[in-house]
Formats: structure tokens, sequence, C-alpha cells
């Protein structure tokens, strides 16, 4: 038996670079695991490159947020990733409040997942660092908050979590940027950051591999995949890897429509 997982995300976008590979031997059995987990770049990195080509409202964005209560593992995993994209944008708005909000909603998702509670003491450390109006270190604090649990949860082959925790990232991700584009930041020359083909031929590759059968038949999963789909047609259509405003109303519009599938 042989299961591989080749993941490269984000956010939203532009996201690439430094993997990690591993085999593990299961000598009772004799099986083989090959894993690629490659870790995408900063989302917070996208995010300032769209503030240098306008006046970007990230607090407009983050009033169309939508409040998320999953029900079952597989859409905590979802919003975890989701939620830190959210983080991020309220980083960028200086939102206090919303900011420990979504680092409150992180801490239950991680505790949830299993993870360990080293990784659970999010909400006190940034309030600490708000208290000191550091935002570049909480920026930073959330980027790594996300790379140690994906880690953690890759390091117990929990696969499926990492796979959702990067699709949740990548779509609310897509969503946010999306939604600066049609608004805030005119032009193609933003829209170049929606263009990432390797993301999604990764996801495309990944999810309909999760190992969980019961998510894989749920109708939400489905929709969500057909949507990936759609999204795919409308990137690589691009010759010159920018996009117009209809094509970029469609992208909003389909990972707007993902992640409310994962909202219970």
């Amino acid at each position: 038996m042989k299961k591989v997982i080749g993941l490269c995300l984000i956010i939203a976008l532009a996201m690439w670079s430094c993997g990690k590979k591993a085999k593990k031997e299961e000598p009772k059995e004799k099986v083989s695991i090959n894993v690629y987990y490659t870790q995408p770049a900063p989302f917070s990195k996208i995010l300032s490159d769209l503030e240098k080509l306008g006046a970007v409202n990230f607090n407009r964005v983050l009033k169309n947020r939508k409040k998320a209560s999953p029900k079952s593992l597989d859409k905590i995993a979802f919003n975890l990733g989701a939620e830190v994209a959210d983080a991020l944008v309220s980083v960028k708005g200086k939102n206090k409040n919303e900011l420990i909000s979504i680092a409150n909603d992180l801490v239950n998702y991680g505790e949830m997942l299993g993870v360990s509670k080293k990784f659970l003491q999010l909400s006190d450390s940034l309030r600490i660092l708000l208290e000191q109006d550091d935002w570049e270190r909480i920026e930073k604090k959330l980027e790594n908050y996300k790379k140690t649990i994906l880690d953690e949860l890759y390091s117990l082959e929990n696969f499926d979590y990492v796979v959702l925790i990067q699709f949740g990232g990548w779509i609310k991700g897509l969503q946010n940027v999306s939604d600066v584009l049609i608004v805030d930041v005119k032009g193609k020359e933003g829209t170049k950051l929606l263009s990432n083909k390797t993301v999604i031929n990764a996801l495309l590759h990944d999810l309909p591999n999760l190992s969980d059968n019961n998510v894989l038949n749920q109708s939400y999963f489905q929709k969500s995949l057909a949507n990936v789909r759609k999204i795919k047609e409308i990137i690589f259509g691009s010759k010159d890897e920018y996009f117009d405003e209809k094509e970029v109303k469609q992208l909003y519009q389909l990972s707007t429509e993902i992640t409310e599938l994962y909202l219970k």
C-alpha cells in the first residue's frame, strides 16, 4: 500500500516553495508511506503586496466575515486554516477585538484536533503583544502558530487534517484577496497574486485522496471539490496570469461558496 500526499498551498496565492519529504517503513505490513508537504509562502506577504498597490480597507474585509461553528473534525481543520487567514487580515487592519476573538477560536480548534498544549497559549501571548502594539511580532506568531500545528499533525501522520487546514487557508485567502481586488485595488497588476497553478494541482490531487471515506462522501465536500475544479479552469485559462474583473468576481464567488459550506 502506498499513500502519497503532495501538498502545496495558499492562500492564498503565490504560495510555494520549501518542502519536506519523509519516508516511513512499516515492517510488519511492509507498508511504505511517502509524504510530500510543502510550506506555502506567508499569507501576510500577499497582504503586504496588496497594500503596495492601493489603500486597502482590511476592516471592511473583516465585516464580511461570518462566524463559523463547525461540528465535525474535517470542518474544524478547514476553519483553523481559514481563521489564520482572517487573523492576518485583522493584523493588517490593527483590529484588536477581532484578532482576540479569532485567536480564541484557533486555540479551541487546535485543542479539538489534538495538538500539544504548548501550542494552545496563543490568546494569552497575543494579548501581551497587543498591549505593546507589537504588530510585527503578532504577525510572525500567527504564521508560526499555523506552521507548528501543521508540523505536529504531519509528524503524527494526521495527513487529512494537514490537507484540510491548508485547503481552508488557501480558500479563505483567495476569498479575501479577491474581495480586495474587487473593491480596493483596481487594475490588473494585483490579480497576478491569484495565479497559483501548483497549489490548485496539489489540492486536486490531495483532496480526493483523503483517507476518511465519510468525509469524501459528504455533499459539502463534493461541492467544494467541484468549485476547486472551476477555480482551476479560470486560473489555468489565463495565458498571461492576469485576470479581468469578471474572472476575479467569479473566483470570489466560488471561494465564498466553499467557506460557507464549512461554517456549520
